[in-house]
This record gives structure tokens, C-alpha cells and sequence, in this order.
């Protein structure tokens, strides 16, 4: 919204546009925003300061007083959003972890072939075993 960028909108309008904004129509600001909102969206701005006007003049002051600052990232980085978005998009780490133990893996792996046996049997209108595909864990039977 304009009241987020307000100060660099009016920057832009009186360096780049040579405008007053204090003396322009309300609908002659429309357009001139929508043209700076384009602009800024686009990262076609003529200056970093249009970005963000705060963080440039804390730099700019922080050169003043001859701190050492790093260069402005004013430059578009088309590999960094690639690398944001793709690890956006990378799966969550698997908990690799089973709660069972080898032997019961292999009875589920057993009773799982059993009921695609048993599936496709009965397709055919073959008898089935009533335990077929059923798995025993003795629980059921205990006490």
C-alpha cells in the first residue's frame, strides 16, 4: 500500500519524476504510484533507496562515520529465488525409525501378499482360507 513505501514513493516522485507531491491531484497520484509500484515490483527502480529508504540512509550514515558496511543487495538474484523455492518444495525428513522389529516387518510384508493373493482369488471365485491375509500377533487371543 502507498502508506508502507510513502517515503520512498515521494522520494522517487520529486528526484525521478520532478514532481511536487505536496501540490498533485489525488488522481494524478494514483497514477504516479501505480507507475512506482510497477517499477518496484519489477526491480527497475533508478535507485536502492527507492527499495527501502530506511535501510539505505542507516548505511548511509553508518558511511559517514566511517564504519565498513557491505555493498547494498540491490541486485535482483535469480538463483537465490530458485534455491528458496525449491527448498520450499523438498520433502520433509522420513523418520526412518520402525516401532517394529525385523520378524514383525516380515509377517506384515507375508499377510500383505496374502491379501493380494486373496483379492485376486476371489475375483476368480476361488475358496479363501478364513485367516488368509489376517495377521496373528497372539493379542487377539491372550487371556
Amino acid at each position: 500500500s502507498i502508506y508502507n513505501k510513502e517515503q520512498e514513493f515521494r522520494a522517487w516522485l520529486v528526484e525521478e519524476r520532478k514532481q511536487n507531491p505536496e501540490t498533485m491531484s489525488k488522481e494524478n497520484t494514483k497514477k504516479e504510484f501505480a507507475r512506482f509500484v510497477e517499477d518496484f515490483n519489477t526491480a527497475t527502480l533508478p535507485h536502492e533507496k527507492f527499495y527501502h529508504m530506511e535501510a539505505y540512509e542507516r548505511r548511509m550514515s553508518a558511511l559517514r562515520a566511517g564504519e565498513y558496511i557491505p555493498p547494498a543487495q540491490d541486485s535482483y538474484d535469480p538463483s537465490a529465488d530458485m534455491r528458496a523455492h525449491q527448498s520450499s518444495h523438498k520433502r520433509a525428513a522420513v523418520e526412518h525409525e520402525s516401532y517394529l522389529n525385523k520378524d514383525q516387518l516380515m509377517e506384515l510384508r507375508r499377510v500383505q501378499q496374502e491379501r493380494i493373493e486373496a483379492g485376486k482369488m476371489k475375483l476368480l471365485g476361488m475358496d479363501i482360507k478364513q485367516n488368509m491375509g489376517v495377521r496373528m500377533d497372539g493379542t487377539m487371543f491372550d487371556g
